[in-house]
């Protein structure tokens, strides 16, 4: 062999390399910047998600202390139910559809979890508008753990943990 030919060679051999060094670099890239769109699309969806579970806990206190508080007639509380129970109803529906709207994104064990929430929940109004105040506040506590639960659950998915760490040891 001529060193031509081993020139031709190695100049052949260092154009593949580097044709498939730039190719795995730009599959790395690619899947970085995807995982990075799909990381930014989950935030929003959790922050959206989890505005509306709190928010529906939060107003159940208003019917906790109606409830409790209620010494009128049969009529006067079925007349309140009536007023409030397209609110409450709605607030649940929009949970369900922000639920479904992040599905694509979202693991199925917090899927799960948002479900069971949304079930609870109108549980919870069914037994505040029975007036069962038992049924009521075991329902409010069911609901106390789910959302804690949720909340928990978001935060591993999105590994708030590790990334705080990070971002304080990059800001150091």
């Amino acid at each position: 062999m001529k060193s031509s030919d081993i020139t031709a060679i190695l100049t052949t051999l260092i154009s593949i390399c580097a044709l498939v060094i730039a190719t795995l670099s730009y599959q790395r890239d690619r899947n970085k910047s995807n995982q990075d769109f799909l990381f930014q699309e989950k935030v929003l969806a959790y922050k959206e998600l989890i505005f509306h579970v709190n928010f529906i806990f939060e107003s159940f206190f208003d019917i906790m202390d109606e409830m409790l508080d209620h010494e009128g007639s049969t009529i006067k509380w079925e007349k309140f139910l009536n007023k409030e129970s397209e609110y409450y109803d709605g607030l649940v529906a929009d949970l369900y559809k922000s639920i479904f709207k992040a599905l694509p994104m979202i693991p199925s064990d917090i899927y799960k979890e948002l479900i069971k929430f949304g079930q609870d929940s109108m549980q919870f109004i069914n037994s505040a508008f029975d007036k069962n105040e038992a049924l009521t506040i075991e329902a409010h506590e069911k609901l106390d753990k789910n959302l804690r639960n949720i909340i928990n659950l978001v935060r591993k998915d999105l590994n708030v943990d590790q990334l705080n760490l990070s971002l304080s040891n990059r800001l150091k």
